[in-house]
């Protein structure tokens, strides 16, 4: 196909109508023609590919070429990137330079500042020293003075010095004065806590005294009390065994009565609760029978109703 292909174009190329050619010619001449045609197709191919080889090595030198433009470029680029880069860190150190300046510079103003203010206080500090030293110096002519009248010192420093120790003597002794006072005034106001605490204590105490004796009073009514209703209770309790006594008497007399009376042998009962069963039984009895003779007619002049009424009594009792 591509033969073809290639045969038509050359054809083209030599403007030869091929039917017009071939119409009147003989086989042979046909296959002559053929042949010709493939030679010429053959020649033309091989020109092709000369004509492919050269441009091929044509594009293989413009490649080689654009290979080393490239690497030519991209060395441009990194040279140029290191440039860019190398003019950033020396933009950054001058930067940074200018910045350390700038702080140097603030601080040194700082400190010129700091120091102005230190000479203006150290020149004021020297007015005043120069003024103090110009107000003392009528004490030094007083000094030295003093020196020329007395004999026992002989410099303004022995003179210091004794002034210096008669007045750490005087501050001591102020000293012990006021702790003497701050002494004193504690143990004043010791001495009145310490009073007024005795004081509060003898208002307890007799308060106490007062409370003790209204017990004490109360426990004595409360006594006497006690002593009247323990004489009252020995009363009832005389009263009570008088009484007990003279029961116990009396029914002692009715148990031997009744027991003399009696037809049964009773024993000799100590115990009034036991007599006074053997008195009721006699009484008993002895109503019973009363009431039999009563009714049967045989008691002479009858019974009086009230005896028989006692009788009836003792019987349900």
């Amino acid at each position: 196909m591509e033969s073809s292909q290639f045969l038509s174009t050359v054809q083209r190329k030599k403007m030869v109508p091929h039917t017009l050619v071939l119409e009147h010619v003989s086989p042979a001449t046909r296959l002559l023609e053929k042949r010709r045609q493939m030679f010429e197709v053959q020649e033309a191919l091989e020109q092709q590919k000369q004509e492919f080889h050269r441009k091929e090595e044509v594009f293989k030198r413009r490649e080689e070429g654009l290979k080393k433009k490239d690497l030519e470029l991209q060395e441009s680029l990194i040279r140029f990137s290191k440039f860019l880069q190398e003019n950033d860190s020396k933009r950054m150190r001058a930067l940074k330079k200018a910045q350390d300046e700038r702080k140097t510079r603030e601080e040194k103003e700082r400190e010129v500042e700091q120091l102005m203010k230190l000479m203006d206080e150290l020149r004021v500090q020297k007015d005043e020293v120069q003024e103090i030293l110009n107000k003392n110096l009528k004490y030094q002519h007083y000094l030295e003075a003093v020196l020329e009248t007395a004999d026992e010192f002989h410099e303004i420093g022995d003179l210091m010095s004794r002034h210096a120790t008669l007045e750490a003597t005087n501050d001591d002794l102020k000293e012990q004065q006021n702790q003497a006072a701050e002494l004193a005034e504690q143990t004043r106001s010791d001495l009145v806590a310490y009073t007024k605490a005795k004081t509060d204590e003898i208002l307890n105490l007799n308060n106490m005294i007062s409370r003790l004796k209204k017990e004490l009073e109360s426990y004595e009514q409360e006594s006497y009390a006690q002593e009247a209703k323990k004489d009252y209770s020995l009363q009832v309790a005389s009263q009570k065994t008088l009484e007990y006594g003279q029961v116990c008497m009396s029914t002692d007399n009715l148990f031997h009565r009744c027991r003399q009376r009696s037809k049964v042998a009773h024993a000799n009962e100590t115990n009034p609760l036991a007599q006074l069963d053997v008195i009721g039984n006699f009484v008993s009895d002895l109503g019973t029978i009363i009431k039999q003779q009563v009714k049967a007619g045989t008691m002479p002049g009858g019974v009086p109703s009230s005896m028989t009424q006692r009788l009836d009594k003792m019987q349900l009792q």
